[in-house]
């Protein structure tokens, strides 16, 4: 696997527990909130961004699966 796609790999993979570790802590915050509209609403964010950390692993394995079928 070249560099490149070893560096564009792990920047997928840390983008995505970025994601994933923010959602966790939006949730303990919306947990706290008494506004059922706002709670709602950052319970929405969260499902996005669990969302967008699955398809960027999804991503990132599909760009090593090809990098080593070119090898």
């Amino acid at each position: 696997m070249s560099r490149t796609t070893r560096n564009i790999c792990k920047t997928l993979d840390q983008v995505a527990s970025n994601n994933e570790a923010a959602a966790v802590a939006v949730m303990r915050a919306a947990e706290r909130i008494g506004d059922d509209v706002l709670k709602q609403q950052l319970f929405n964010v969260i499902h996005r961004m669990n969302l967008d950390a699955f398809q960027l692993r999804v991503a990132r394995d599909d760009i090593a699966g090809q990098e080593l079928k070119r090898a």
